[in-house]
């Protein structure tokens, strides 16, 4: 049995790249390890029957811009989202809120609450920076990165890109201590960059993250029927293409002869042949390190894909059944906070963050937890039995743990859970007692286990630091796509721009191959 293209991986990235190239009337197979194609995109019934929980994705950003959206009519095979109104909350220990809307000028006035000043700084950057992130960054998203000199050069020619420079060379805490005069504001900007991003607030070089979400050019979505509703529409055009995809088929080798990823070996000692090339969708260590043989690589290459840096931080996840959605003490100040899709719980000031980041370094769960807490139910039904709702909370967290390791969580993930749900019923009174009907906890250890391309529990292959980011994701010599392998390229989250459902790496490659194979692009 042979495939043109063989892809190993069936997360989005992996069915992304395998529907533009099925598309492209290559022939092509994904090898997925596990029975359910989507990686994180997935929506199980981890409760109770009848409540769908999005385990590990949630916060879909990128779907106004992902190429894949139109190109491959994924609306068409049943992916559809939605949209809150309200996409940011922060409850505040104080009663008081801050709120993030599509409506711009209900930002506003929620942020005039705190600062006036504050209030025409955020509508200024928006302002300022809204064109540019449209049709300058995010474009950038989905071409191989440039060399710094040139986007260096190219940005320069203008006030804006200077400026836009200096940003990118700040940290985001000193961007937002730069603009903003009060605690609220600072928070609220840098509430949105761990999570979908991915993003340290104290990590030099990505201050440039601050106008993007001011701006609000990524705007978070939800898929509706669940976060796998996403994968399931990507399989269909996948498979409308003529091309195929098997489950619970694991790859064990990638075959090399003559110096080309010629086929793949599976558990089962199958053996598969690729006639024009290989794609790995999963994670840079797993595939360079595990799938190839030693002698097929240059020593050297060996030592830098080592030396590539994981996640510095993970997410522990507990997942609740409710008989009601939560109620917010502080929607007295701001009745809009009940129907926020993300709220914070735990960021209230800058120096919230630093102190998470410093728990995170030395392996330590913070005292009083920083939580994400999500109601999906609320913003899609369908999610949940009539009347009823799900509802997660994501803690930052790091994955070993200084007394135990990672191996420690299977001793303190429940009483973890209990107090981050006590923290959480401190700001929503009615999580506690008969509501919650049913939990789920999810640590970083346990998130490893079922995802093996999420190695420490690291959802975004990967960390954004300014070594390991655009030309140098997640190596200069990998930046493309394409490997020192002939015939093998990369399409996981490891490559640019990283982590999250933006479906840029599994683009990116699919590019790379038409063009290095000769393969004519059906798509503009």
């Amino acid at each position: 049995m042979s495939y043109d293209v063989i892809i190993i991986g069936g997360g989005h990235n992996g069915l992304i790249c395998a529907a533009y190239l099925a598309k492209a009337g290559l022939s092509v197979c994904v090898f997925e390890k596990r029975l359910e194609i989507g990686g994180g995109l997935s929506t199980e019934e981890a409760t109770e029957p009848g409540f769908y929980h999005n385990l590990h994705s949630v916060f879909h950003d990128a779907v106004e811009h992902m190429p894949a959206m139109a190109d491959l009519a994924l609306a068409a095979h049943g992916a559809e989202y939605i949209l809150p109104p309200v996409q940011v909350g922060l409850a505040f220990t104080d009663g008081r809120a801050l709120t993030v809307h599509t409506d711009h000028q209900k930002t506003r006035a929620s942020l005039a609450r705190f600062s006036e000043r504050d209030a025409r700084a955020w509508m200024a950057l928006k302002d300022d920076y809204g064109e540019f992130m449209s049709t300058i960054v995010i474009p950038a998203l989905y071409a191989p990165p440039p060399t710094p000199s040139e986007q260096t050069m190219a940005l320069e020619r203008t006030p804006e890109g200077l400026a836009y420079l200096r940003l990118s060379r700040q940290s985001p805490e000193d961007v937002v201590r730069e603009l903003f005069e009060s605690d609220a504001a600072q928070a609220a900007a840098l509430f949105q960059l761990a999570v979908p991003r991915g993003a340290i607030t104290d990590s030099a070089g990505l201050g440039m993250l601050v106008p993007l979400v001011v701006s609000q050019v990524e705007r978070s979505h939800l898929a509706k029927g669940g976060s796998h509703a996403i994968a399931h529409a990507l399989w269909r055009v996948v498979l409308k293409a003529g091309g195929s995809v098997r489950g619970t088929r694991e790859v064990t080798r990638i075959v090399v002869e003559g110096g080309r990823a010629s086929a793949v070996e599976l558990a089962s000692g199958e053996r598969i042949a690729a006639k024009k090339a290989i794609v790995s969708a999963i994670d840079l260590k797993q595939t360079f390190l595990r799938l190839l043989s030693p002698g097929a690589l240059d020593p050297a290459f060996v030592e830098s894909v080592k030396t590539y840096k994981l996640d510095e931080f993970s997410l522990f996840g507990v997942h609740l059944a409710l008989e009601e959605a939560p109620r917010y003490r502080a929607t007295a100040f701001d009745p809009d906070l009940d129907r926020a899709f993300k709220i914070g719980i735990g960021f209230e000031r800058t120096e919230d963050f630093a102190a998470l980041w410093h728990d995170v370094r030395r392996g330590a769960l913070p005292e009083q937890p920083k939580m994400y807490v999500c109601c999906p139910s609320l913003h899609d039904p369908s999610q949940a039995p009539p009347g009823r709702h799900t509802a997660f909370l994501w803690a930052v967290v790091p994955y070993a743990l200084r007394d135990g390791g990672a191996a420690a969580w299977d001793r303190v993930g429940p009483a973890y859970a209990e107090r981050c749900l006590a923290t959480w019923a401190a700001e929503a009174p009615n999580l506690t007692g008969s509501n919650i009907l049913a939990k789920r906890v999810l640590s970083p250890l346990d998130i490893e286990r079922k995802l093996q391309s999420m190695p420490r529990g690291g959802v975004f292959h990967g960390r954004l630091s300014l070594d390991q980011i655009e030309r140098f994701r997640p190596l200069p010599v990998l930046a493309d796509a394409s490997t020192p392998v002939a015939g093998l390229y990369l399409a996981g989250a490891s490559l640019h721009p990283g982590g999250g459902i933006l479906g840029a790496c599994g683009y990116i490659a699919a590019q790379k191959i038409c063009a290095d194979l000769g393969v004519a692009r059906w798509w503009s």
